[in-house]
């Protein structure tokens, strides 16, 4: 085999396309792994002596092209083709051949070989034949690329509408998508303000390399993401919860930030999702209580350690549930409670009246915050307060209290008021910072009342409806008007372009300008 060529071979990579050469003559086999390098084509090279060994060989290792001789003992080429075809279903065959049979060329075409040369070998058809083939593979993989990336985003899109408690899409009713039927369990991410505004591109990549099993990740908003899990951890991790305090320490090791995870390990199905969700947001809101804690599990009633009790007066904590009974904050009077609860669980030197008696003033404070109520009723549910045997017995007394003012409270017409009135504030400024600060003083409620009284009465949390209004008026600006994406993005109140985009190809099935080509008349 004689050719004369320039030598420019490239470095071999983890991406190179992989051939394996086929001939029983030593020479040929050389010849034919120095012409590929010689012409810099970009493919790892590996060599078998005949086709029993090449077979041998696609039963261990997947290759991308088989270059073989035909006639060969042992196993001749057309042979060797079958064979590893039925083994490789994308394998590319090139055959090669002193001999121009007719019927060589005929077996070929029927077992789908992609070329066929003749022996000896020019140089100018062996680079045609091998750059075609190159180029059809690194088409499909481009293809196979782009319909990953397409299913990737319908799926976001269908987890998102299903976590909103929005339903399957009419769209995608009848398409096969890639999604269990049930997940094992979720983590619900948490960060301060604008985290995913100004995180790197590659944050969910970082997230699910420090997973095992099969995980779905979705971005909810600026400052939550939620991690589903059809598989749970069962090598590194005995539980869901030792997965989120090593995302936790991760994160915190790469960002420099604090991430707070609140856990839910039982099984959800898919039409439960919006369900957990609330119920990982509400887990969520004990992060404001307690400090010291970023890792939160829904198998837990309350989170404070030891250390911080002592620190806890009554006077303090007593003060802190009237002015929450005040503000309309119940989850803080449950949450403060719940630590008053915990502290005198702890005390057992104190004496039982005495305990009773502290509870049994605040449990009147709960009784009559709403109105005044007659004396022999007061009474007689204080009775029961003091009638109870075990401190338990009269945290649960506390809490149908709270709970029954809750329900006062919540289908009043001023708190009626109060929602609609956040969400027309939301949605004639929804350029601008909505936090939940300002929109609970807008209304003179605790940021924790609103929180929970508005997910009540509209179905969405906060941040969602925000989302929600924003993406519905970027819709109608990218129908109805010239604007770049980039306008529209600052003027619906996001700041980081890129983050806008997935948001909205997240909620809506496209990117900003496939939405507008597709629908804009």
């Amino acid at each position: 085999m004689k050719f004369c060529v320039w030598n420019h071979a490239p470095e071999r990579t983890d991406e190179m396309l992989s051939i394996l050469v086929v001939d029983d003559q030593r020479e040929e086999r050389e010849g034919i792994e120095f012409l590929i390098h010689e012409l810099g084509l970009p493919l790892q090279v590996e060599t078998a002596e005949n086709g029993r060994a090449a077979l041998a060989y696609l039963e261990k290792k997947p290759v991308d092209i088989l270059f073989t001789d035909v006639r060969m003992p042992l196993m001749d080429g057309l042979q060797l083709t079958k064979q590893a075809l039925s083994l490789q279903k994308g394998l590319k065959v090139i055959l090669f051949s002193g001999f121009a049979e007719f019927e060589y060329a005929k077996t070929a075409i029927s077992l789908g070989v992609s070329e066929y040369l003749l022996k000896p070998i020019h140089v100018e058809a062996f680079q045609s034949s091998l750059q075609k083939v190159i180029d059809e593979l690194t088409h499909q993989a481009q293809l196979q690329i782009t319909s990953q990336i397409k299913q990737s985003y319908v799926k976001k899109h269908v987890l998102f509408n299903l976590v909103n408690g929005l339903g399957m899409p009419s769209s995608m009713k009848g398409v096969a998508l890639d999604l269990p039927d049930h997940y094992q369990g979720a983590i619900l991410m948490e960060f301060e303000k604008n985290f995913f505004e100004d995180a790197e591109p590659d944050f969910e990549q970082f997230i699910l390399t420090l997973l095992e099993g099969s995980s779905d990740y979705l971005n909810l908003n600026d400052c939550q993401s939620l991690l589903l899990f059809s598989r749970l951890p069962s090598r590194s991790f005995n539980s869901l919860l030792e997965l989120g305090i090593h995302i936790r320490n991760s994160v915190q090791k790469k960002y420099k930030v604090n991430c707070y995870l609140a856990i839910h390990d039982e099984v959800i199905h898919l039409s439960e999702l919006s369900a957990c969700l609330i119920q990982l947001d509400q887990l969520m809101e004990y992060r404001f209580f307690s400090p010291d804690y970023f890792v939160f599990d829904a198998k837990t009633d309350f989170y404070v350690s030891d250390d911080r009790l002592p620190e806890l007066s009554d006077h303090d904590l007593l003060n802190q549930i009237r002015r929450d009974l005040t503000d309309r904050d119940f989850f803080g009077v449950r949450a403060n409670t719940e630590l008053l609860y915990q502290k005198y669980a702890k005390q057992l030197q104190l004496s039982k009246l005495y305990v009773k008696y502290m509870f049994s003033s605040l449990y009147q404070d709960i009784m009559t915050s709403s109105a005044p109520i007659p004396e022999t009723e007061l009474s007689r549910e204080i009775e029961k307060l003091y009638k109870a045997d075990e401190l338990k017995e009269i945290k649960e007394i506390l809490f149908e209290a709270i709970a029954r003012l809750e329900q006062q409270y919540s289908c009043s017409e001023f708190l009626h008021r109060d929602i609609a009135f956040v969400k027309q504030y939301i949605e004639e400024h929804y350029g601008e910072d909505l936090s939940l600060e300002l929109l609970a003083a807008r209304v003179h409620l605790s940021p924790h009342y609103l929180s929970s009284m508005f997910k009540k009465h509209t179905g969405y949390g906060l941040n969602k409806y925000i989302k929600h209004v924003r993406m519905k008026i970027a819709k109608d600006l990218l129908l109805q008007s010239h604007l770049k994406v980039s306008d529209i993005c600052y003027q619906v109140g996001f700041q980081n372009v890129s983050y806008f985009c997935q948001n909205f190809r997240d909620f809506f099935g496209q990117t900003p300008e496939r939405f507008r080509q597709a629908n804009r008349r």
